[in-house]
């Protein structure tokens, strides 16, 4: 079993992550005036990891399973978000390119 430093560092660094990720979103609409889809489907991703930490943190017994879908949506959400970024980002240099 896991220790409860170990739930309150991983849920500490799941909120900060969101937080990090909205900001991200609100800079990025601030200095390009874009909408960049990934930031929310990564503040997201990251909310759901931060959810998962948070409930083992407050030993709400929610079954292993639903834990575990919650987990799995979150690295499904982060990964989704990064290769969105990618997208994105090759998108952008073709338009540069041209």
């Amino acid at each position: 079993m896991e220790s409860t430093i170990t739930h309150i560092v991983n849920c500490c660094f799941g909120w900060i992550l969101v937080a990090l990720a909205v900001t991200g979103y609100y800079m990025t609409l601030k200095n390009r005036g874009e909408k960049w889809f990934f930031w929310n489907i990564l503040a997201i991703g990251w909310g759901f990891f931060a959810l998962a930490q948070t409930l083992l943190l407050l030993g709400v017994h929610a079954g292993a399973a639903y834990v575990i879908a919650i987990w799995l949506s979150s690295y499904v959400l982060v990964i989704a978000s990064m290769i969105l970024l990618f997208l994105k980002l090759a998108k952008l240099k073709m338009k540069n390119s041209l």
